[in-house]
């Protein structure tokens, strides 16, 4: 029988609806850093740079938290099958390559973790599994 007609969820619909809670929550732990930072933030490098206005990080953060709730939301939609789930996944896993490319060199693991799951999410078993509620 197939994995659609006994209702059972792919494998892989499981590990990006993982992928994206993680990303859910991580963008609502770096939303908060960023409301609350000081006026300074250290990179990488350990420079610290003082001229990032407040307002920047404030919005940010901001934005970064609600980014973070709506992942959550597309989480659940994720894992009860739904189609707007499929849309909104591979809308966002596109764009999210597109801006990667734009952080070269440093973007090449968000353009290989959101071309596998473009590659995931767009394999039979799992387009049964959006499709089932459409």
């Amino acid at each position: 029988m197939s994995q659609s007609a006994t209702g059972a969820r792919p494998f892989g619909v499981t590990l990006v609806a993982a992928l994206i809670f993680v990303a859910a929550i991580f963008n609502i732990i770096f939303g908060f850093w960023m409301i609350f930072a000081p006026y300074s933030i250290t990179d990488l490098g350990g420079n610290e740079l003082t001229n990032i206005p407040t307002f920047y990080l404030v919005m940010n953060g901001l934005l970064s938290v609600i980014l973070g709730l709506m992942y959550f939301w597309l989480t659940k939609l994720t894992l009860i099958g739904s189609a707007t789930a499929h849309m909104l996944i591979s809308f966002l896993a596109v764009l999210n390559i597109v801006f990667a490319l734009f952080r070269l060199p440093y973007g090449w693991l968000a353009i290989v973790i959101n071309l596998a799951i473009l590659l995931i999410i767009n394999t039979a078993g799992a387009k049964a599994w959006f499709q089932r509620t459409a």
